[in-house]
């Protein structure tokens, strides 16, 4: 499989978990890992959920409060990466894809839904120096489909005046990485 990238293109933001690696079983193997903290682990994926529908215009948020900020970092990410290590390899698109961008010169910016992204990435065997820019919606007190996180792209990649029409956003999800690029008025490509 080969991404297209048109021609007018000047950016690509490529979306992590579930696009530059299919991750079929991941939820059986975090609650394997994480079965002793499985009511952090139910919390925090209600706690996204609720994000994204208040990001979208639903009432009623849940705090974050109901699973520890130190379980995420310490254990939650960690056991992440070492799934994705053990478990996942890249795309057979994803090393084309870079390299086109290179030789056009077009910046690949990776946002992920997730923190601890450049040990995912060297989990993959990927070089973080092959992206113009590694962002997390979490380090923004945010998640997909937030359209602030166009801003966060945007000094990324020292480019204010950037055309979001030049910009494709390539991800796995038409609720978070397409719902952003509709937004912010960018090119979407579902893989």
């Amino acid at each position: 499989m080969r991404i297209p990238i048109p021609k007018d293109i000047k950016a690509v933001v490529l979306d992590m978990d579930g696009t530059i690696y299919s991750k079929p079983r991941m939820a059986w193997y975090m609650i394997r890992k994480q079965r002793r903290h499985l009511p952090s682990l139910i919390a925090e994926r209600r706690w996204r959920s609720r994000q994204r529908a208040v990001v979208s215009g639903q009432p009623s948020a849940i705090s974050r409060q109901r699973f520890t900020d130190k379980w995420y970092r310490e254990n939650y990410l960690p056991s992440m990466v070492e799934v994705i290590r053990k478990h996942y390899h890249p795309q057979s698109w994803l090393q084309d894809l870079i390299d086109e961008c290179k030789q056009r010169k077009i910046k690949i910016i990776i946002l992920s839904d997730y923190e601890a992204v450049k040990e995912k990435l060297q989990a993959l065997g990927l070089q973080t120096a092959d992206f113009d820019a590694i962002l997390a919606a979490g380090d923004y007190g945010t998640v997909k489909p937030d359209p602030r996180l166009g801003d966060a792209v945007k000094t990324a990649i020292n480019n204010a005046a950037l055309n979001w029409r030049q910009v494709l956003f390539i991800g796995d999800r038409e609720d978070t990485d397409g719902q952003l690029a509709k937004a912010l008025g960018a090119q979407f490509l579902k893989v």
